[in-house]
């Protein structure tokens, strides 16, 4: 198997460039057709059936397609997903980012290393690409993920419940959205040198995570007190 360069070194995993010959292989294409991993993606992520052909001409569509993809690699050079910056706008300075990972590789890290490959692109974005905000988001059921992205500045912006239709996204699940701006970015790293700084601390960050997070807060916002807000406003 080919061993992939690897851009970004991190503490739990590396970032690899992808190449013609990987995304030809018998590792990459899998991935998104496993449904361990697709469970946590949006409905037509789930039905699209992944070919090494398609993944080649996915590969070679980057640039036309703007994205920035790396290769996740655990330290013993296991390749284990991909982690992405995608509909790169320069002149915005502005992205969405996804992430792809199987947690049965190294599991006792896998809660971790996803992410800090989203912290290492993340700054990959700030830094090389010279961008002033990341977008991102995902199924409501992986609220805890999402609190978790707030210990490296993803701030949680909307929700989107079941059969809401809103004019910025055409999402139909239940989902999230979540951004990391510039400024945030540098506060974090202003304190800890970078918004990933070490395994242990993360991991004592995270056993700190408010048990009522924000997104409950939100949650109940736009549930309950909105309804009685309206309610009492609608009675004027």
């Amino acid at each position: 198997m080919q061993k992939l360069k690897i851009i970004v070194e991190g503490e739990t995993i590396n970032l690899c460039q992808p190449t013609k010959e990987f995304a030809g292989g018998d590792i990459w294409y899998k991935w998104i057709n496993n449904p361990v991993i697709n469970k946590q993606l949006l409905k037509k992520y789930r039905k699209f059936k992944n070919t090494k052909k398609k993944q080649i001409k996915f590969f070679l569509d980057l640039k036309k397609n703007r994205r920035k993809i790396f290769i996740i690699s655990s330290k013993n050079h296991i390749y284990k997903g991909v982690v992405s910056l995608s509909k790169i706008d320069k002149a915005k300075k502005i992205c969405d980012i996804a992430l792809i990972s199987d947690t049965k590789i190294d599991p006792l890290l896998g809660p971790y290393a996803g992410l800090e490959a989203i912290a290492l692109i993340s700054n990959y974005a700030f830094t090389k690409l010279k961008l002033k905000k990341i977008y991102g988001g995902g199924l409501i059921a992986l609220k805890n993920w999402q609190q978790r992205m707030e210990l490296i500045g993803f701030k949680l912006n909307d929700l989107q419940k079941k059969n809401e239709v809103k004019s910025y996204t055409a999402l139909k699940n239940p989902s999230y959205l979540v951004s990391l701006s510039y400024e945030d970015f540098i506060i974090l790293k202003k304190k800890r040198g970078r918004i990933w700084d070490n395994l242990n601390l993360m991991k004592k960050r995270i056993s700190k995570l408010p048990k009522k997070s924000f997104f409950n807060i939100l949650d109940n916002f736009l549930t309950k007190d909105k309804k009685k807000y309206y309610d009492k406003l609608f009675k004027l």
